[in-house]
């Protein structure tokens, strides 16, 4: 404790040669750190449960968090997480109960809100959208992990380089930014960014294992504001939760001997792969093979690499409100205009996050509801039924058979399966009259079909 405490000075005194005033970096300093706060949950797994928790931030006086996405990872059920809290920082910790109110797929971001809004005198932090230069100067104030008290830390760097791609990425100096989920500020103490969770760089303030990582491995890059000012704008809320928009079919880049043969080379073009049938693009018209080279009659954009140009649209279209019509330009033949063909986009399907589950503790074993990703991976008709298995016990009955994560039980017991409760209640009843016989299950996986006996403990 004795050394963070250290530590904190040293950061925090780095500011004065690093191109900020020693003054300034401590007025910031002091200003920001009652917005930040920490994310907690506990999350109810199949093996136990555990304290997860994350830096956050405070958007509004009624108590709106935003934090990354990152702290919930997509492997983790929305049942699964239990027991929100934000956490005040210092010396007397203050936990506040609170709300989970989604992921935001748009921007990967995700929000918590204060049940009792009166709970604490919240201080929001504005974030404002500014144009970033290369060696402009830039500060961050980020959270301690949970040995050091979630105490708050300065970290100061320069703009190194501005990358494009699907998502606008700052680079900073080798001295970094604070860790992930940290708000990012400009020489004029404006918050122009936010730190997003990265490869390497630890998300959990909760972990105690490496705490000093935050530190001593900086995160290298940020989000400029405008990248998620659209869930700043309309943040999900407990009756209207985030709804991503949905196109229906594969894009991805263009091959040069296709754009040299059909005139594009230079034009930036997006290329249709696979198209979900009864989808906004089956309906619509768009075809495996077709060229998009507008949207809403403005040529699409590219990043650093050419290869960009399918994902930053299919960005661009996430966060447009389902409901909504685009039309997209499409190049079908060869030395022929464009077709114009207007798609009107749907809510994503649901998510296996948001999937329920049932766990079957004799032989370790979860299965959850199929969703229509689960359909189209695996190419399957629609009308198909079943449960996918979504988690294994280690050294458990249903590993030992073989199993695996992904399958898809389509019968049990003789019975087909046409629903998760139906399997619920068939393997319950089951179980109840018969408490050491095996039960046998078929399972299609990678397009074959077998049949599995899971013999419970004895």
């Amino acid at each position: 404790m004795r050394n963070m405490a250290g530590l904190l000075v040293c950061v925090l005194a780095a500011a004065a040669w690093a191109g900020i005033d020693a003054q300034r970096a401590r007025d910031l300093y002091e200003k920001v750190t009652p917005s930040l706060v920490v994310v907690q949950y506990t999350y109810d797994g199949e093996v136990g449960r555990r304290e997860l928790a994350g830096a956050g931030v405070v958007l509004s006086d009624d108590g709106l968090v935003m934090t990354t996405i990152a702290l919930f990872p997509a492997q983790i059920a929305n049942s699964q997480m239990k027991e929100f809290k934000i956490i005040i920082p210092g010396d007397e910790e203050k936990e506040i109960p609170a709300v989970f109110l989604g992921r935001d797929e748009r921007s990967d971001l995700a929000f918590v809100k204060a049940a009792d809004k009166a709970a604490h005198a919240w201080v929001p932090l504005p974030f404002e959208q500014t144009k970033l230069q290369v060696g402009q100067t830039v500060c961050s104030v980020g959270l301690l992990p949970k040995e050091a008290g979630y105490r708050s830390y300065y970290a100061e760097a320069f703009v190194s380089a501005i990358l494009r791609g699907p998502v606008q990425h700052i680079l900073v100096s080798p001295d970094g930014v604070a860790g992930v989920g940290s708000p990012v500020f400009d020489e004029k103490g404006r918050a122009v960014g936010f730190v997003m969770g990265q490869q390497g760089r630890g998300v959990l303030l909760s972990e105690t294992r490496t705490p000093l990582d935050r530190v001593n491995e900086p995160p290298r890059f940020f989000i400029p504001t405008q990248e998620f000012a659209i869930s700043l704008l309309k943040p999900p809320t407990e009756k209207e939760p985030v709804r991503v928009a949905w196109l229906g079919a594969v894009l991805t880049g263009i091959k040069k001997e296709v754009a040299e043969y059909f005139d594009l080379k230079g034009t930036n073009v997006a290329q249709v792969g696979d198209v979900v049938a009864d989808s906004p693009a089956g309906r619509a018209g768009l075809k495996t093979g077709d060229k998009i080279v507008a949207m809403d009659g403005k040529p699409l954009e590219r990043g650093d690499d050419p290869e960009e140009v399918a994902q930053i649209l299919l960005r661009k279209l996430r966060r447009i409100e389902p409901g909504k019509t685009v039309v997209l330009s499409v190049l079908r033949e060869k030395d022929k205009p464009p077709l114009e063909l207007k798609v009107k986009l749907e809510p994503q399907p649901r998510q296996p996050y948001e999937a329920d589950r049932f766990y079957a503790e004799d032989i370790g074993m979860t299965v959850r509801e199929m969703v229509f990703a689960d359909i189209y991976a695996k190419r399957l008709p629609p009308e198909t039924t079943g449960v996918v298995v979504s988690f294994l016990r280690p050294s458990s009955a249903a590993q030992t058979a073989r199993l695996q994560p992904g399958d898809l039980i389509t019968s049990l017991n003789n019975q087909p399966v046409t629903s998760l409760k139906q399997y619920e209640t068939a393997f319950q009843e089951f179980r109840k009259a018969n408490p050491a016989e095996a039960i046998v299950v078929v399972v299609t996986r990678e397009g074959a079909t077998q049949v599995i006996r899971i013999q419970p403990p004895q």
